[in-house]
């Protein structure tokens, strides 16, 4: 054999090997472009044997346990291609049941209801629609199952440039399922809503038992969600529903978004069920007719519950966001979110949602908070003053979610701005006893310059000795307040203070004073925050300015009102009066004494005398 016919061979060999997903044939064109045919004198070796096998197997009708793609059209097709289109079809609809299944759990969040006999009770048409549509989409999860146990699935042993064999063995399938996700895949199947609202709901008595077991649903809706998003990306790979079309995939992602608000919301409504399941335990736990099963619904018409209700504290603390502290959830308490209607509540609770998702804000937020995280690293701040900050930041950010209150109000025109802050504070300070008695142009002249002020448990507002600089009146919140009496060795005077009473009043005193001075007063108390306080400031400057444009401030019932709610003067008159009455015994004893010594100075004379 000459030595080109043995470079054609050992060239063709090697093509043929490289080019293995194309048939064995005759003729096969070359790597210059050529078409080479093989002579029958030329050795050449089978490239694949088993294809030549597989080929005569689908002509005699033999059941397969391997084949490739471009032979599967001529199989029996029991077993799905995980690369056809009738699969892919099937992954569609699975996508489609998948995200009515995400939507729906979240709805059984609403299924408690609270009654205006504050007693909680539950949707039970909205309970039997959600189990009808979720039992149903149930029936989906199961079909996948069975259509997984009938998926061939590629060979990793055969992948050879992206080419594969299918394995089309069902025990094979089977057990390879059987060992991956088919665990996942039957626990996601499961009817857990249904069994935990049907069943456990129904026989528990407590209700803080009755809201809990529905997060139980949300470990399951997590399993979904995760299985959701597998199956999306997979369609995504093959060139599927999202990708195929471009408006498809934007609806897809706008979906997903409104998806999260829903969840969002559903989580904040069950939130403020509980929040006000707790209220009412803490009232009950505080009356002795009070039982806690008077709040189920079902024993709303007991002779003692009726008789109890009436004179209960819990319709009247419970239902004032301003008795108790409900946080995050304080606008459902205040509209009464829980006992409204489904549509109603849940059009607000989306809207909640949808509000929480605004990402401009929460980018801001992380952008300050990384700058923040990194100025307290470079000074080396220990950690305990740097959890004092980052939750000062967290309750400062849920406050007020990002929004610079006084940048928005600068740039509004004087009158608009007027208006506004009487809106928002003349109520809040004329809840102050001090305040109570102005009148308008003075009380709008002191919201015009109040400011806001918010700070977390344990900051400390006006320490003792140190220059006030600002009068707070509190709206919200409890502080403690005590004194020394300037370091007085066993001299304390404490006290707490809350919504309508105010500190820093030795401002007031430095205002008032016909012979002004440029030196601060001192504090003569410390005060700190017991609870979230939120409060109104009056700066130095600007309660100096009040001072001196409106002359009612100097009026004599004024002052009197002033010393009457100051903790300075009732602690001055405390001491004034514990110093008078010491003064008062000292001069009592001592006159007790020297009587009792007068008295007993003739008897000692007649003893004498006698002797």
């Amino acid at each position: 054999m000459s030595s080109s016919k043995r470079y054609v061979r050992l060239r063709n060999y090697i093509f043929l090997l490289y080019s293995s997903s194309c048939r064995y044939a005759n003729k096969i064109e070359t790597f210059d472009g050529s078409s080479t045919r093989f002579d029958a004198d030329i050795e050449t070796p089978n490239p694949n044997p088993s294809s030549v096998k597989k080929d005569d197997d689908l002509k005699l009708g033999r059941k397969l346990s391997r084949v490739f793609s471009e032979d599967y059209a001529k199989t029996n097709k029991t077993i799905l291609d995980p690369r056809g289109a009738p699969l892919n079809q099937w992954n569609q609809v699975f996508l489609i049941a998948a995200l009515i299944s995400l939507a729906v759990d979240p709805l059984f969040f609403y299924l408690p209801v609270i009654k205006e006999d504050m007693c909680l009770d539950e949707n039970v048409t909205l309970k039997i629609t959600l189990t009808i549509i979720r039992s149903i989409v149930d029936i989906f999860y199961a079909i996948k199952i069975y259509v997984r146990f009938r998926t061939a699935y590629v060979a990793p042993s055969s992948r050879l440039l992206g080419r594969g064999e299918l394995i089309l063995d069902s025990s094979s399938i089977s057990e390879r399922y059987l060992k991956g996700e088919f665990w996942l895949d039957f626990l996601a199947t499961l009817p857990i809503p249904q069994v935990m609202t049907w069943f456990h709901m129904v026989n528990t008595a407590m209700m803080s038992t009755k809201t809990s077991v529905l997060y139980f649903i949300m470990i399951q809706f997590l399993l979904r969600l995760y299985l959701t998003f597998r199956l999306g990306s997979h369609i995504s790979k093959q060139a599927g529903l999202v990708a195929n079309v471009a408006w498809v995939g934007a609806a897809y992602n706008l979906v997903l978004f409104m998806l999260a608000a829903h969840v969002i919301g559903a989580m904040w409504y069950l939130l403020a069920i509980e929040r006000q399941g707790l209220c009412w335990v803490e009232i009950c736990d505080l009356e002795t007719e009070c039982k806690r099963k008077y709040f189920d619904c079902v024993n709303v018409n007991l002779p003692l519950r009726e008789a109890w209700y009436p004179t209960s504290n819990v319709s009247r603390i419970c239902t004032d966001p301003d008795n108790f502290q409900y946080g995050l959830v304080e606008d459902a308490v205040q509209y009464s979110i829980a006992s409204a209607g489904f549509f109603k509540k849940y059009s607000y609770c989306l809207w909640w949602g949808l509000r929480g998702l605004r990402t401009k804000r929460l980018e801001e937020y992380r952008v300050k908070r990384m700058d923040t995280e990194q100025w307290m690293h470079h000074r080396h701040l220990p950690d305990e003053l740097r959890q004092r900050v980052r939750k000062h930041d967290l309750y400062k950010w849920i406050t007020t979610r990002g929004v610079d209150e006084e940048e928005i109000l600068r740039a509004l025109p004087l009158d608009i701005r007027r208006d506004i802050k009487r809106y928002v504070c003349a109520e809040l300070v004329r809840r102050v006893p001090l305040f109570d008695q102005m009148d308008e142009r003075t009380v709008d002249a002191i919201c015009e310059r109040l400011k806001p002020v918010i700070c977390t448990p344990g900051t400390c507002l006006v320490r003792e000795e140190d220059p006030t600089n600002e009068m707070l009146f509190i709206m919200r919140g409890h502080l403690d307040s005590y004194t020394t009496g300037g370091g007085r060795s066993g001299f304390l005077n404490q006290c707490e203070i809350g919504p309508g009473d105010f500190c820093g009043e030795e401002l007031l005193t430095w205002a008032l004073d016909p012979r002004p001075s440029v030196i601060i007063p001192s504090s003569t108390r410390t005060v700190t925050a017991i609870s979230e306080v939120e409060a109104f400031a009056l700066t130095s400057e600007d309660l100096k300015f009040v001072a001196t444009q409106f002359r009612k401030l100097h009026s004599k019932k004024l002052r009197h009102t002033f010393r009457v709610h100051s903790h300075q003067w009732r602690t001055w008159a405390a001491c004034f009066i514990q110093a008078a009455w010491k003064r008062y015994k000292r001069r009592n004893e001592a006159a007790m004494l020297k009587a009792k010594e007068t008295s007993n100075t003739p008897t000692i004379s007649n003893k004498l005398n006698r002797a």
